[in-house]
């Protein structure tokens, strides 16, 4: 018998892969915000924004060649205006969040995306909400509140703001891509809003422009890069998880921006953030855990 019919099954389950592969993502997103508020200083994050694009189309830019005849005939124009726009504010005012609140914080607003999603989906696109996710939700973003703890201070509420409106303009993109989806391809829609958020940076840019040392444009070409390849690799994360698995590794960037904070910036959580950490923590894997376990005794009664 060969020794290679002997050798360990050392491939990994998709599941498995996927949660790696979102662990990964999520460290690189987290660190796209260390970068951003390196530099922010120095560089306006219109310009630092313009960057972060320019790369990105240039990886973009097999895909666009390719699929070039299809790009030039978009449907449902209203809502790709829509949802650049929100893409573009998102983006914007999270960069500037990062910049002037403790990573943990900023990475803590950012979550209360799925208070405005779930709100959206359920008024505008007519979907429910059980009372497990509602109440998932809003234990969630008082998990949120408590680590950033707003106070009416002027700038730290006005960047408590800034945070709050990138999360409702990610989420005004969101359901737009739910609306959109069915009918254009995802690399039309990573094409458009590289190009056109893009574009709408390109005046404000020049305006605030600044020329970049050799330094600073190294870390603007690494935000370009390691935003567009942690995009690829959570997008490939899902291809391989369940999307509701996937979803929750998110939550990790908690535990990384508390990390990363902490070693770049001497960023130290207080007791009640390390409180909201847990909660947020909890919101997102503890309902999972409940429902595997009633879907083992629903299977375990019907074995009976």
């Amino acid at each position: 018998m060969s020794i290679r019919a002997h050798a360990p099954n050392l491939m990994l389950p998709d599941s498995a892969k996927g949660i790696m592969l979102a662990l990964v993502a999520n460290a690189m997103f987290v660190t796209v915000g260390v970068c951003v508020r390196q530099i922010s200083d120095n560089i306006d994050v219109f310009q630092i924004l313009l960057f972060r694009q320019l790369v990105f189309i240039t990886v973009l830019s097999p895909s666009i060649y390719k699929n070039l005849d299809t790009l030039l005939r978009p449907r449902m124009l209203k809502l790709h205006a829509l949802r650049i726009g929100g893409a573009f504010f998102a983006l914007l005012l999270g960069f500037v969040t990062v910049s002037n609140l403790p990573l943990a914080e900023a990475t803590a607003l950012g979550f209360s995306k799925v208070l405005f999603v779930a709100l959206f989906a359920r008024f505008l696109l007519n979907e429910a909400i059980g009372k497990s996710r509602l109440t998932t939700i809003v234990t969630g973003f008082a998990g949120v509140m408590l680590v950033v703890q707003p106070s009416l201070e002027n700038m730290t509420f006005l960047y408590t703001l800034t945070g709050l409106g990138s999360a409702v303009a990610a989420a005004v993109a969101v359901f737009c891509v739910k609306k959109i989806i069915h009918v254009e391809s995802k690399t039309n829609l990573l094409v458009y809003q590289a190009f056109f958020v893009g574009l709408l940076t390109l005046l404000p840019s020049i305006i605030y422009w600044k020329w970049p040392t050799a330094f600073e444009l190294a870390i603007l070409i690494f935000i370009g890069l390691i935003s567009s390849a942690a995009q690829w690799i959570s997008v490939t994360a899902y291809s391989y998880g369940e999307a509701n698995v996937i979803s929750n590794v998110e939550y990790t960037k908690m535990i990384y921006s508390i990390f990363l904070g902490y070693f770049f910036f001497a960023e130290l959580p207080d007791a009640l953030s390390v409180a909201g950490v847990m909660i947020i923590l909890a919101s997102a894997f503890i309902p999972q855990l409940l429902k595997k376990r009633t879907m083992r005794r629903q299977t375990a009664l019907q074995l009976k």
